[in-house]
């Protein structure tokens, strides 16, 4: 031991007899003792505490050893803690990762969607304008046309209806929008006394459907109808033959008309 250590014990000795002579007195006693009764005393007493002092610093690390045994117990569980801690921050940060990509990825499908709904919206459209196919037209000139000397066109300016658009009143032609089936009427009319009347419905080049007139004293009229198989973009109109005549007025006795009847 270390000489305060020493000296620490000797004033604790001093004391604690001092005060027990103190309590059994209750007066201050004088004792008279020789030099050497003192020193054998002292020597005896810091002899004890030094005994006692050493027990107490052997006893100390099973002591310590027991108190500290549960906080080595709890250093394995800690670490347990903050491994599984950091794998569950892993396993969340994966999943944020998951749900940014799923998130990416609807927000591509709807875009997806979303031009595929304007593209079928748009392929109904024209569904609806290629399927929904009509029109009738009649001549708008008063008097007669003819008689001509060629194979003649005729164009029914004067438009009555046309859905879808696919008669023009400029050329006097139909063009088919989708294959199908169509029908188509014409009507023609000729003053007395101005000859013959006559002319054929016309699919592209080739003669379909005719008409046919002659009197010298009475007005002339005819028709004809036709149901015609089309491809689309074939075209039909009415032409009047060489050396005839045709004749209309406000009345519009002369008409071509035509609609889809059924797409194939």
């Amino acid at each position: 031991m270390g000489f305060p250590s020493v000296m620490l014990l000797m004033c604790l000795v001093v004391g604690l007899s001092t005060c027990r002579a103190e309590g059994e007195d209750n007066q201050i006693q004088v004792t008279e003792t020789t030099e050497g009764e003192q020193e054998n005393h002292l020597t005896e007493t810091v002899a004890e505490d030094t005994e006692t002092l050493d027990q107490d610093v052997q006893t100390a690390p099973v002591e310590a050893s027991d108190t500290g045994s549960p906080e080595k117990a709890c250093d394995p569980n800690i670490y347990m803690v903050l491994k599984e801690l950091g794998a569950l921050q892993e396993r969340q940060e994966a999943t944020a990762r998951a749900l940014e990509e799923t998130n990416r990825k609807l927000e591509a499908s709807e875009k997806k969607v979303d031009v595929l709904n304007s593209t079928l919206t748009e392929m109904r459209r024209t569904y609806e304008d290629q399927h929904q196919v009509a029109f009738s037209a009649a001549m708008p000139k008063e008097g007669t046309i003819g008689p001509v000397n060629v194979l003649y066109p005729l164009v029914y300016k004067h438009v009555l209806s046309n859905i879808g658009g696919h008669y023009s009143p400029v050329t006097g032609y139909f063009t088919a929008p989708v294959r199908g089936l169509y029908y188509f009427s014409f009507s023609s009319f000729c003053w007395a006394g101005d000859g013959t009347s006559g002319g054929s419905l016309y699919r592209n080049e080739n003669k379909v459907v005719s008409w046919y007139g002659y009197s010298k004293t009475d007005p002339i009229s005819g028709s004809n109808s036709a149901i015609l198989l089309l491809q689309a973009g074939d075209m039909v109109n009415i032409r009047l033959w060489d050396g005839r005549k045709i004749s209309d007025n406000g009345n519009k006795y002369s008409t071509f008309s035509g609609f889809l009847l059924s797409p194939m």
